[in-house]
């Protein structure tokens, strides 16, 4: 995949634009090179629609000067109306990406100060405890409030103006002090909004139309409204139970700048493409906004302003989703690659980064969801080190056109760093507190020393063995990376020795290499692992494979989602098969363990439960599969299915992992007031605040409870 720069756009975008917006499907003839591709991906939609029982979906993607568009479903059920590329669909959160561009066309016309406070604009918004600035908004950083209590504030249906939109959080207090900690916020990018109006005199809406939307030519992009007649509006649906239900009417105004803007995947594909060209702003300003912000204490996170910056599989991307009643959106851009994907669907809470990563594969011909399994926990550790490594090198070259490193004194200092953290030696003597250092290494707090080391091996990569062989590792992965470089490393002369890998890196990286080239075979290569396959015939064939490799293909993530699949069904028989053939396969791993934990709370069995939940975190306590938010996530499943005994015993295992989380407590405390067993939800709320006693939730809670314990 040759690199495309700005300049690749032609005229005949224009005419490829007025064509698909023109017909159903949406579809351009397909040039030869993307025919197979968008055929598999075809395929690829209806079967995984009929998975996740989507009723429409409509999505795109642009290359260069080809564009591709199409429908899927029906927008409307009841009508039988098709899903199309022109189908009105709400945007909900990618809306923040369009607030953050409008705050910076704002500064670069002088009107907005990034570093000024917010009440510099609106005037009316209370005073915090700390300055809230604008800059730390865009990046989730200001200490705003997400939903406080979502029971209330995402059901809301009467419309709002700013001030009243605004009226809902204005006296919320800070969740931490600005600049301190990520906290994603809807009602920030709100309080953004408010700050646009305050300093353009127009309305959020008036001030995106003429400033984004017309010089764009987003003729179907516009502020949500449901007293308006607006063309080709989609019906929105949820699964209750398993089965496809009308969404519930909410007026999403009240989430304006957050959220509150409504479009087609064409006008989406043409703000990409408006961004790629740069322009609304000028260059500088796009750096600012594709670039993470971090923490006071140095820790990136991976969001610039308005925007996700994390890189994928070597590519700069941006990106954003959408997530609220009636929809789900998702918009990638590689802005230096002239590629995009804009998809939207009218089913709540459906997973799109499964349509995005299969598109973006066929397309590019690439392995984007290529994760490996290291026998060994230690070699695990320094695996997933070399593919962030190489992730974030090639991406910031990408981005940057050059290594970060100030000088050679800097550079050698972070091959250092990487020498004496990834190294097995030093994770077999300090395991966590190695890791850590390890993970420090990508952020500021580190001076950003792994991916200093990253950007330059790409540098000099590309500079020894040209720009075409360097866009390979993108298909080839970070192995192949770290082998190269090592072998042109090989060649320098001992006064460049300082930017070497050891000998028993070199050793394990070849190794490494030797086992995945005979794992990863065009069987591997090619699978695509879902509901519908036949595990049956896939698990001896990937044992036989894998079999006495210390570093192979883990497809765990994906045996995960189709053994949740079948387990949501109640087809347990299934589930468990796939669950335990991920275990056989990576039997170090939190995640098939948890998997595993999680089917038999499904299946009332506790007890093998919690012997699993506990190896899972012993191996890693960090985890996201033993993570609280997985147990939310468990718990509103058994809800679903009224499984109440299966969730008393999920919560007393999270307990036992979780012993002095505050918000664990006072949600068993809601679990047991739902139940209707108020005396033991007393005793959770009171524990809740013993450990934590600014819980404003759990003390109300515990106030009704004693108000209602004396009448």
């Amino acid at each position: 995949m040759k690199k495309q720069f700005q300049s690749g756009f032609i005229v005949i975008l224009f005419v490829l634009w007025a064509t698909f917006s023109s017909t159903v499907s949406g579809a351009v003839e397909a040039q030869p090179s993307y025919s197979d591709a968008i055929k598999e991906f075809e395929k690829f939609v209806k079967e995984q629609m009929a998975l996740d029982k989507a009723p429409g979906l409509s999505v795109g993607f642009m290359k260069g000067d080809f564009i591709w568009t199409k429908g899927f479903g029906f927008s409307d059920l009841e009508n039988k109306v098709p899903a199309k590329p022109e189908s009105s669909y709400r945007l909900a959160s990618i809306t923040k990406t369009i607030t953050a561009i409008g705050v910076l066309h704002l500064v670069e016309t002088g009107k907005i100060d990034l570093d000024a406070e917010v009440q510099t604009y609106v005037p009316y918004f209370p005073k915090k405890k700390w300055p809230v600035t604008v800059r730390l908004l865009l990046g989730h950083l200001g200490g705003i409030s997400h939903y406080k209590n979502y029971d209330v504030e995402g059901h809301i249906k009467v419309h709002k103006n700013t001030k009243e939109a605004l009226a809902i959080f204005q006296d919320f207090e800070l969740v931490a002090e600005p600049g301190t900690k990520y906290n994603y916020s809807s009602y920030g990018f709100n309080l953004l909004g408010a700050v646009i109006e305050g300093a353009s005199g127009q309305s959020y809406g008036d001030y995106i139309k003429e400033h984004i939307f017309d010089p764009l030519g987003m003729e179907n992009s516009r502020m949500d409204d449901p007293d308006d007649l607006i063309s080709n509006r989609v019906s929105g649906y949820r699964l209750i139970k398993g089965e496809v239900k009308n969404s519930e009417i909410v007026d999403v105004s009240s989430r304006f700048a957050g959220g509150g803007t409504r479009s087609t995947i064409v006008d989406l594909l043409r703000y990409a493409k408006g961004i790629i060209e740069g322009k609304l702003l000028k260059g500088q300003a796009w750096k600012l906004l594709f670039t993470s912000m971090a923490t006071r204490e140095g820790r990136f996170t991976g969001y610039g302003m308005g925007w996700g910056v994390r890189p994928w599989r070597g590519h700069f991307q941006v990106s954003h989703s959408g997530s609220q009643p009636e929809t789900r959106t998702y918009l990638l851009i590689f802005p230096t690659e002239n590629f995009s994907i804009a998809i939207a669907s009218n089913l709540e809470g459906v997973n799109l980064t499964l349509y995005v990563r299969r598109l973006a594969e066929l397309v590019l011909e690439e392995d984007f969801d290529s994760l490996a399994y290291a026998s060994d926990t230690a070699e695990q550790v320094i695996y997933d080190n070399c593919a962030q490594v190489f992730s974030y090198g090639m991406s910031s070259l990408d981005w940057h056109d050059t290594h970060i490193s100030k000088d050679e004194t800097e550079l050698a200092a972070a091959f250092s760093y990487f020498n004496k953290y990834v190294d097995k030696k030093s994770l077999k003597k300090d395991f966590k507190e190695t890791k850590k250092k390890i993970e420090d290494g990508f952020h500021p707090v580190s001076k950003q020393a792994l991916i200093k080391v990253g950007s330059f091996m790409a540098f000099a990569l590309k500079e020894s063995l040209g720009e075409e062989k360097l866009l390979v590792y993108h298909k080839s992965g970070p192995l192949a990376f770290f082998s190269d470089y090592i072998e042109i490393s090989k060649k320098w002369a001992s006064r460049k020795k300082n930017y070497w890998f050891t000998k028993s890196f070199a050793r394990l990286i070849s190794s490494w290499e030797k086992d995945w080239k005979a794992a990863y075979t065009d069987y591997v290569r090619n699978l695509l692992i879902t509901a519908n396959t036949d595990f049956d015939e896939l698990g001896p064939k990937l044992k036989k494979t894998f079999f006495g490799k210390n570093l192979y293909p883990n497809f765990s993530r994906d045996m995960e989602r189709a053994g949740y699949y079948y387990l949501w069904k109640d087809e347990i028989q299934n589930s468990f098969k796939i669950f335990n053939l991920s275990q056989e396969l990576y039997p170090n791993s939190p995640l098939p363990l948890s998997n595993l934990a999680a089917a038999y709370i499904w299946t009332a069995n506790a007890d093998e439960a919690r012997k699993l939940f506990k190896k899972a975190f012993a191996l890693n306590p960090e985890h996201p599969s033993v993570s609280l938010n997985e147990f939310r996530y468990l718990r509103r499943r058994l809800e679903n299915a009224k499984k109440m005994k299966e969730i008393f015993s999920l919560a007393e295992i999270a307990l036992e992992l979780y012993p002095k989380n505050a918000e664990l407590h006072k949600e068993i405390g809601d679990i047991y007031l739902e139940a209707e067993q108020k005396e033991k939800a007393r005793i959770f709320y009171k524990k809740a605040l013993e450990l934590d006693p600014k819980l404003e939730v759990a003390q109300k809670r515990l106030e009704e409870l004693e108000k209602e314990k004396k009448k």
